[in-house]
């Protein structure tokens, strides 16, 4: 995937180049060069997110994981304490590298685990392990039938991890309980999602997440959210899924995109196997090339504004493919925007070139407005979404195009 970045800071290097030769004063020239800077750090400079599971034996550390990734890639000890050393892992594999996780040996565990392990205790893993790499964010993960129960010394030691990350690392670890098992919970025959649709199940839930509340603000814990979910999911002897009971996956991998630095959100929103979640991150960044855009396009700059819009264009159709985990270059840009008809984008300026380009916008003279420049973004962002990641036809992202260009267009003139 490095090839892919290279490609992207490519793109990047020739906007910004755009940008500083264009003949507008230093201050409108660095507001661009801001916002490009941003989505430089979030694009060109993206990493793997270090995501640290912390939670008592038994609490669902492994199967999150499977259900998260929808692959069996983590084995789920039912009886001894499974996870043994506690160490950085690569997910879906060190071949496959992907995420960043800290799995560990589970709190309050009596008995030694089925993995080698290395350290004492789980705590003094985990010290270890969180001195040697920051992590973006904690995942305290705690059983739903177990939010009742004596949880004070488990939370002092988050605490405890949170404050050496602070002190080593100089980062504010977010935290985001997640109650697991939510299934479990009363009446127990009631086995099938959405679980909050039982009223005394859903009553059980807000229970435990009160409680959990309550807990964590006893032991002076900030916390991003407390997300009940059920991660209950079995696979055939060929990695497939054979029954799949999920609820709030979605959610959760959600909120972790929310809680991530910016430079880790990106790898994460293509790693998480949820097209829910690719789809709202790719909406996010569309509103960003679309700011962009919006923005360049707003300077009275015949043709000096083509170059850098097109090469926003393409930028954003690379990172939304990236997103879908498909192969998406310039050149697939240039013929997915020419596919999609549009008069101005990158496949009319490169079979027309850019002064036949300029008679196709309507009353706008030699000068592409801010509201044109954003309209058309917006509109490929929201069509490389419905084929890229919705896997829908061309006619689809046509229709989707036309949509967004148009709710663009109404909704920029109801602001005037």
């Amino acid at each position: 995937m490095v090839g892919k970045h290279d490609e992207m800071g490519s793109i990047f290097a020739f906007i910004k180049g755009q940008v500083d030769k264009l003949p507008i004063s230093q201050s409108k020239k660095n507001k661009m060069l801001d916002q490009l800077l941003k989505l430089k750090t979030m694009t060109v400079d993206a990493r793997e997110p270090r995501i640290a599971l912390v939670g008592r034996r038994g609490s669902g550390k492994s199967s999150l994981i499977n259900a998260m990734f929808g692959q069996e890639r983590q084995y789920v000890s039912s009886v001894k304490a499974g996870t043994g050393k506690g160490k950085w892992l690569w997910y879906p594999s060190d071949a496959e590298p992907k995420i960043r996780l800290l799995d560990s040996r589970g709190l309050g565990e009596s008995e030694a685990p089925t993995e080698e392990f290395e350290e004492e205790t789980p705590m003094d893993e985990l010290i270890k392990a969180v001195t040697e790499e920051q992590p973006d964010v904690f995942l305290f993960l705690i059983k739903a039938k177990e939010t009742d129960s004596r949880i004070e010394e488990d939370l002092q030691e988050l605490n405890k991890l949170r404050k050496i990350v602070k002190e080593i690392h100089h980062y504010e670890v977010p935290v985001i309980c997640v109650v697991t098992q939510v299934d479990e919970l009363d009446p127990p025959h009631y086995k099938q999602a959405p679980f909050d649709a039982n009223p005394k199940k859903k009553q059980n839930i807000d229970e435990a997440i009160a409680l959990m509340s309550k807990r964590f603000n006893e032991s002076d814990i900030p916390l991003l959210n407390i997300i009940p979910i059920c991660s209950y999911i079995d696979f055939d002897e060929n990695g497939n899924i054979e029954y799949d009971m999920r609820w709030n996956i979605d959610l959760l991998s959600d909120y972790l995109i929310e809680a991530l630095p910016s430079e880790a959100k990106l790898k994460t929103a293509k790693a998480i196997q949820s097209q829910f979640v690719k789809r709202k991150f790719a909406r996010t960044i569309v509103g960003t090339f679309t700011a962009i855009a919006g923005l360049i396009g707003a300077e009275p700059i015949p043709f000096a504004d083509f170059p850098i819009l097109t090469g926003i264009q393409g930028l954003m159709i690379v990172v939304i493919g990236f997103i879908a985990d498909k192969d998406i270059n310039t050149k697939t840009a240039s013929e997915f925007i020419t596919a999609l008809g549009i008069n101005v984008g990158i496949g009319l300026l490169v079979r027309e070139g850019v002064r036949a380009a300029v008679r196709f916008i309507p009353g706008a003279g030699l000068v592409v407005s801010g509201a044109v420049a954003g309209a058309v973004t917006y509109g490929i962002g929201q069509a490389a979404i419905a084929y890229f990641i919705e896997n829908k036809d061309m006619d689809q992202a046509k229709a989707a195009y036309k949509n967004a260009n148009k709710a663009y267009k109404n909704e920029d003139n109801e602001s005037e």
